[in-house]
């Protein structure tokens, strides 16, 4: 018996969703056009997070790269290069996170 028979064998069981006419409504999940104050507080400032966090990685990658350079002087002028990129993220992803930071927290 192959793997077409046996899913041909198994019976829908009742689903989270309600028909009501038009389209099918998740009963326990906000509708889409308006979220909860606290979905939308929570998204906040995980876009915020993640931003700080993106800019303290920009940081450390170009801290590495100034330490390249001086171990590797053959190829330091890149290392700098890809440094001085690395900072420049850094300071736009501070930009946006101060932009951005979630409502009650100033």
């Amino acid at each position: 018996m192959g793997s077409e028979d046996r899913a041909l064998r198994v019976k829908a069981r009742g689903s989270r969703r309600k028909a009501e006419g038009r389209a099918a409504v998740l009963w326990d999940v906000p509708a889409p056009n308006e979220p909860s104050a606290e979905r939308k507080r929570e998204t906040a400032e995980y876009a915020h997070g993640a931003m700080v966090s993106s800019a303290q990685a920009h940081d450390r990658a170009a801290q590495l790269l100034e330490r390249m350079a001086t171990a590797h002087p053959e190829e330091a002028e890149s290392h700098l290069q890809a440094a001085n990129r690395h900072r420049r993220w850094a300071e736009n992803d501070r930009k946006l996170a101060d932009e951005h930071v979630p409502q009650g927290d100033l």
